[in-house]
Parts: C-alpha cells; structure tokens; sequence
C-alpha cells in the first residue's frame, strides 16, 4: 500500500511539473493521432471501393465489349447480346456499381488529401474532375440499358418493336437502335476519360508535390492522366483512327489505380510534405518539445 501511495504521488508530482510546451505537445500529439485513425479508415474504404470498380471494369470490358461486341458486324452483335442477356445485363450492374465506386473513391480521396494537410482548393479541384468524369459515366449506362431492353426476347417490348417496325430488307430496327445505343455508350466513355485524366493528372501532381501517397505511384498517375487524354483526343480528331491501339494507353491507369488500391487497404496516408503551399489550420502543426 505504502508503494501504490508513493507512486501515485511521484505520478502527480511529474503531471505538475510539466511545461506548457509538453502539455501543448501531449495535446497535438494525441489530435495527430486521432488524425491518423480516421485518415486509416478513410484510406481502407478508398481502397475496398478501388478495387471494386476495379473488378466491374474488366467485367465489363472482356465480358461484354470484348466477347459479346463486335464493332464492324451489328447484326452478330444483336445475335451473341440476345443469347447471352443474362451475361449483358450483369455488364450493366458492373459499370453502375462502377459509376457508385468511382463517385466514392473521388470523394475519400479528396477528404484523405485534405486531412492529410494538402491545399483544400486542390483537393476540391481533383473530386470536382472526378465527379464529373463520373457523372458522364452514369449517363453513358442509361445507352446499355436501352440496348438490353432493345433486345431482350423476353420482354414485351423486343415483340412490339419487331412487330410495328418490321422490314424486308433491312435488319430489324431493334438491331439498328441497339447499336445506336452501343456506339453512343462507346465514345460517351471515351469523353469521360478526357476529365478521369484531367483528374489523374492532378492527383499525380499533388502525391508527386506532397508525398501523401509514394511518390513513384505518384509518377505512375501523373503519366496515367495524359495518356487518357490523348487516347480521346486521338479517337474523336485522327481520321481513321479507332482506338486500335488503347489498351497501351491504358496501362499506366490500371497500374496506377491497382497500386493505389492495394496501397490504401493495407497503408495510411503520410501527412503533407509542403505544407507552406497553402494554407492549414493551426492544429496541423505539431510543436517540438523543449530541450533542458
């Protein structure tokens, strides 16, 4: 008992005797702590909804435009989309799940950014992009979902539309419409891309500028953002051009969206390295402590 007593009087004894300077430094400590968990959390839920979108994107693009598409035949087309609906449909659920991840990621990334320290400005900047690329994603998905329903044997609507627009010498107009709706689908996702790489673009500059994230995924973005853009740029301006060749465009995103979704379900975020870039609030500082 008499060992307890004493102790808990040295105990007490060293809380008076702490500075003003330790007591500051204890209290940022523990905000900057605090700070950590919830960038962690964030982080993780970043990741869990990357490598979701991640999933519905190659669905979708080997499932459905890779095997049940072909571009110069329509009518094959409308005959392999017919007899695998059941495989087109789940495209659908893949790219709106996609669209729904892809909303979430942009907005936890620019939280993770901005708690981190970054620019708030910057930080807004990359989740406007982001959104927007997004947006024109989900619209595109309102295209697949009219060809779905265009040629859906199964529904009422592929009979009254074969019925009421028959011809004799042209394919049926729900093969025509249907892939109407698949072209358009196809070059509204390429449009979005101009703005996903206006918004990979920024967030590589950002890691690369204040290492919240490695730096070589940094670089790997930053390189992921043009080449998007070039790809769109290339497919709507160079005549003849057809996208032979995106999938090489392409690589440092999956590289860059891969790394980072693996990074953030197992890491937490660095805090900012250039904070004199903007401005932050004062509890971001984390004061040193004195030495006697």
């Amino acid at each position: 008992m008499d060992a307890q007593a004493t102790n808990k009087q040295v105990d007490q004894t060293e809380f008076v005797q702490m500075t003003d300077e330790e007591a500051m430094y204890q209290e940022e400590a523990m905000i900057m702590e605090k700070r950590g968990r919830r960038l962690r959390r964030a982080a993780l839920t970043a990741g869990i909804f990357q490598a979701i979108s991640i999933v519905c994107i190659m669905y979708t693009a080997i499932t459905v435009r890779w095997v049940l598409i072909e571009w110069n035949q329509p009518e094959r087309t409308a005959y392999e989309i017919g007899n695998s609906i059941g495989l087109f449909k789940m495209g659908i659920v893949a790219d709106t799940t996609m669209v729904i991840s892809e909303t979430f990621v942009g907005v936890l990334l620019g939280l993770i950014l901005i708690g981190a320290g970054v620019n708030p400005a910057t930080s807004s900047l990359i989740i406007t992009f982001k959104v927007v690329a997004t947006a024109i994603m989900g619209a595109n998905v309102i295209f697949m979902i009219a060809a779905g329903l265009l040629l859906d044997e199964n529904l009422p609507i592929y009979k009254t539309v074969s019925q009421y627009f028959y011809s004799d010498y042209q394919p049926p107009i729900g093969t025509q419409l249907a892939y109407l709706m698949l072209l358009i689908n196809k070059y509204g996702l390429t449009f979005a891309q101009v703005f996903s790489g206006v918004h990979l673009g920024l967030l590589g500059f950002t890691i690369v500028m204040w290492g919240v994230f490695p730096r070589w995924m940094g670089y790997t973005i930053l390189l992921a953002g043009p080449m998007l853009i070039l790809n769109s740029f290339l497919i709507f301006v160079m005549p003849g051009y057809d996208g032979a060749i995106s999938f090489f465009f392409m690589i440092p995103y999956f590289v860059g969206t891969i790394w980072l979704a693996g990074w953030c379900l197992v890491n937490t975020p660095h805090p900012s390295k250039n904070r004199e870039f903007g401005s932050y609030p004062q509890e971001d500082q984390v004061l040193e402590p004195q030495q006697e």
